[in-house]
């Protein structure tokens, strides 16, 4: 019985001249709610085991899959784009970002003020790496030109991320992890290259894609010869230049 349930006036008060401080029948009573307290921990943690178990099997399976042929579901899917005859991508906004004709444009913030907005560029570049797909990060953060880049292409202040394929408007977190779960994701990047997994990160910028300007160190400003300062022309409100090595 819960010792919320328990009648505490039927346990006599402590009695300091007894040799049991505390009634009998009131040590047994706790002792037994202990005891259902532990059953129900271990019931509980026995039920987590199980579905860790059952989890990693299925996640074995799907690796198994992958290895040897792909998911039936992605098979029905690329059955019925070969039956219509059409690309899939034609059924998506044409939406194009600067250079983003052939590419995989990802509009993504690295920054942690707005929680939700983060995980959810967290998860869309999770899925694209955990896809092998070639991509182009742009961070709005790290680049405002960035930033006003994606709202003139959507006509509107919207919050990444932000996918497009191939000129093509995919959507943004919800719409994509939706496609991801009708496997109708993958079948969007057919004809792009993959990823190569032996390319090393770039050496100029270490896969950052910015630099710090060399005009002006990363400060944004340039000492005048009358001894003031002015703004630096070369690099972005972050002092960082786009790395010409491989974002071009």
């Amino acid at each position: 019985m819960p010792l919320s349930e328990i009648d505490i006036s039927s346990f006599r008060p402590p009695d300091l001249n007894s040799s049991t401080l505390f009634d009998p029948n009131l040590l047994a009573a706790f002792k037994m709610a202990v005891k259902e307290f532990m059953q129900r921990i271990e019931e509980e943690r026995r039920v987590r085991i199980q579905a860790s178990s059952l989890k990693q099997s299925i996640k074995e399976t799907e690796q198994g899959e992958s290895e040897s042929e792909p998911p039936l579901k992605f098979c029905r899917i690329e059955e019925e784009i070969e039956e219509e005859g059409g690309n899939p991508l034609l059924n998506f906004e044409e939406r194009c970002p600067p250079g983003g004709i052939d590419r995989v444009i990802f509009y993504s913030t690295t920054l942690r003020g707005i929680r939700k907005t983060f995980e959810d560029c967290n998860g869309v570049r999770f899925l694209l790496q955990s896809l092998r797909v070639r991509y182009h990060e742009r961070d709005v953060s790290m680049h405002k030109e960035y930033r006003e880049e994606l709202w003139e292409v959507l006509e509107g202040k919207v919050m990444p991320p932000r996918l497009f394929v191939k000129g093509r408007y995919i959507g943004g977190a919800e719409e994509v992890l939706g496609l991801n779960e009708q496997g109708k994701f993958r079948v969007l990047f057919e004809g792009l290259p993959p990823v190569d997994s032996s390319t090393e990160p770039c050496e100029a910028c270490n896969g950052v894609c910015f630099v710090l300007c060399f005009n002006c160190s990363g400060s944004h400003r340039i000492s005048t010869p009358d001894g003031l300062w002015s703004e630096c022309l070369y690099c972005n409100e972050n002092g960082l230049i786009i790395c010409s090595h491989c974002c071009c």
